[in-house]
């Protein structure tokens, strides 16, 4: 069995405060995109694969998935996995979250536990919880609070630099700078999108975190901008490093980057 986990782009994010618990109150729009990791099921046998420097144990989210439902179910799962990841680490694009919840998917149709489904997502990290669903939705809270939406249909390209960015350290520079704010309206910004109005897209799209990086790196921005530049629309997603172009009027074909379109799901199975 094949199961293929899809990239997310956050089209609005701003952070709203610093809980007591550690984490943090955001306010996000955050739509799959179709590039996807591929994950290669066997059962019976006990083994992780990938093609990345992926170590098994907590810092893996397929580890730690895994871990959780055993814990929440009392089950012993005996599985082979082979990762094949796509998807860019530290790039601000979802794919260890998209990871962790398609094992989870997989394991709760499989053993009938999808009342569990969203609560073991929780648990595993704060993006998760979307990928249960995916598609488009408003994100707020720690990301547990998901309003679904429709999803919209377009076109995009990505420009990946070279270098990542750690999302801890992205927030403890968010806190150290005091960036809690909102510019813009993620719905106004939804229904411009949806309407291919450029100007009031442009003036509802926000990401702190991009905010963050013009002043610590204003040559990687402007190498963004560059490269997608025919886009009618250009923002970082996430905690970076990825910078994506959207295409609602003008045709962005000659653009540097990699070319991608809006899913409307989280998860695909290829086959049985």
């Amino acid at each position: 069995m094949i199961l293929y986990a899809y990239a997310k782009i956050n089209l609005y994010l701003a952070v709203v405060s610093k809980r007591k618990d550690g984490y943090h109150n955001i306010l996000s729009l955050m739509h799959n995109v179709s590039l996807h990791d591929s994950i290669e099921i066997v059962e019976g046998e006990e083994y992780f694969i990938c093609n990345e420097n992926l170590n098994w144990d907590e810092t893996n989210t397929i580890y730690k998935a895994l871990r959780i439902f055993e814990e929440e179910t009392g089950l012993k799962v005996k599985m082979g996995i082979k990762l094949e990841k796509n998807i860019p680490m530290k790039a601000g694009l979802g794919g260890a979250s998209s990871d962790a919840a398609a094992i989870l998917w997989y394991l709760c149709k499989k053993y009938s536990k999808m009342n569990l489904f969203m609560k073991m997502a929780q648990k595993v990290g704060s993006d998760v919880p979307f990928f249960v669903k995916g598609g488009c939705a408003l994100v707020e809270g720690k990301g547990e609070k998901i309003k679904e939406l429709p999803p919209l249909n377009l076109k995009g390209y990505f420009y990946f630099p070279t270098k990542g960015f750690s999302t801890p350290q992205m927030y403890h520079e968010i806190d150290e700078n005091g960036l809690f704010k909102k510019k813009g309206d993620p719905l106004q910004l939804y229904n411009a999108l949806k309407t291919k109005k450029i100007n009031e897209a442009r003036f509802n799209s926000y990401n702190v975190f991009e905010e963050l990086v013009k002043r610590q790196d204003p040559l990687l921005v402007e190498k963004a901008n560059a490269a997608l530049s025919p886009c009618d629309i250009v923002a970082m997603t996430g905690s970076g490093s990825t910078f994506y172009g959207l295409e609602l009027i003008n045709k962005c074909e000659k653009t540097k980057g990699e070319g991608f379109h809006l899913f409307s799901s989280p998860r695909s199975l290829l086959y049985e």
